[in-house]
């Protein structure tokens, strides 16, 4: 069997493992209906399971050289240990934007974008940027993308955990295993944007200043995508006393993450098809 057809197999293996994860929680409120309560290693592991198997799935997306495990596993551990800590430190001590508005209306979207996309993007970036960015690993655009990918769902982790934590122990499973699912896929995806902009402005010839404007740009479009998700987010938990409004409300996050995954694996094919370790790179001239 070719190395192409054992990747495609276990990317769906592990699709099919999220798939899973979600349909075995439904299950099991299905058995004992109403919220389950979970203890602090429950939850752990509830949140685990699902960034566990995306990183999997991205991890194998880098084809032409991909990148040393451990590696990978640090920086994800980096995202969990510091990025979210930081992120949350830092959003503690700026003013709720607009609490009292509809989750969905300009003002509070544009306050979610500014406080919560720009602190939790940035953090990503940064623990990315101060540690695997100078390694010599980290040896062509495709790897900004795996690197900050594996930070987004270190973080996810950790905001997943920290989410099941503030429940008291009381959870409804089957929403809270697709809101896991979802948020870890799409905080994956934000930084995936802003890891496209980070490899491309390493290795790019132009100016400094153009590839701080190429950085600066994912940035923001990065922050752009968490804030509006956010709103989704808030949403679902300003419904979640109605279950109709709450599955209506994480099928609209699902929609706007599957929407994102569609552009960074976009993105992804792109670097894939630059990469100087392709076949039939090393032929061509330069």
């Amino acid at each position: 069997m070719s190395r192409h057809k054992i990747i495609v197999g276990t990317e769906i293996v592990l699709l099919l493992g999220l798939v899973g994860f979600v349909a075995a929680m439904v299950g099991f409120e299905y058995i004992e209906p109403g919220p389950a309560r979970l203890g602090p290693l429950s939850a752990l592991v509830f949140a685990v399971i699902p960034s566990a198997l995306w990183l999997g799935y991205f991890y194998l997306q880098d084809r032409n050289e991909p990148e040393p495990k451990q590696l990978v596993g640090g920086v994800f551990l980096l995202g969990a240990c510091i990025a979210a800590p930081l992120a949350s430190f830092i959003g503690d001590l700026l003013p709720v934007a607009g609490a009292d508005l509809d989750p969905l209306s300009a003002r509070r979207v544009l306050g979610n974008i500014l406080l919560i996309g720009v602190v939790q993007e940035t953090a990503k970036y940064a623990v990315v940027r101060y540690s695997i960015y100078q390694h010599r690993e980290f040896d062509e655009p495709m790897d900004g993308i795996v690197y900050m990918i594996a930070a987004g769902i270190g973080f996810a982790a950790a905001q997943n955990y920290r989410h099941l934590a503030s429940l008291g122990g009381s959870v409804v499973l089957s929403q809270a295993a697709m809101n896991t699912v979802i948020n870890t896929l799409a905080h994956a995806c934000f930084a995936g944007v802003l890891g496209y902009a980070l490899g491309s402005a390493k290795f790019s010839k132009a100016p400094p200043l153009r590839r701080g404007a190429i950085l600066l740009g994912g940035l923001c479009a990065a922050a752009v995508l968490n804030g509006v998700f956010t709103a989704l987010e808030d949403r679902v938990t300003l419904a979640s006393v109605n279950s109709g409004a709450a599955w209506r409300g994480l099928a609209w996050a699902a929609a706007f993450s599957a929407a994102v995954f569609f552009a960074v694996s976009s993105l992804m094919k792109r670097q894939l098809a630059a990469s100087p370790f392709r076949a039939g790179a090393a032929g061509e001239a330069p």
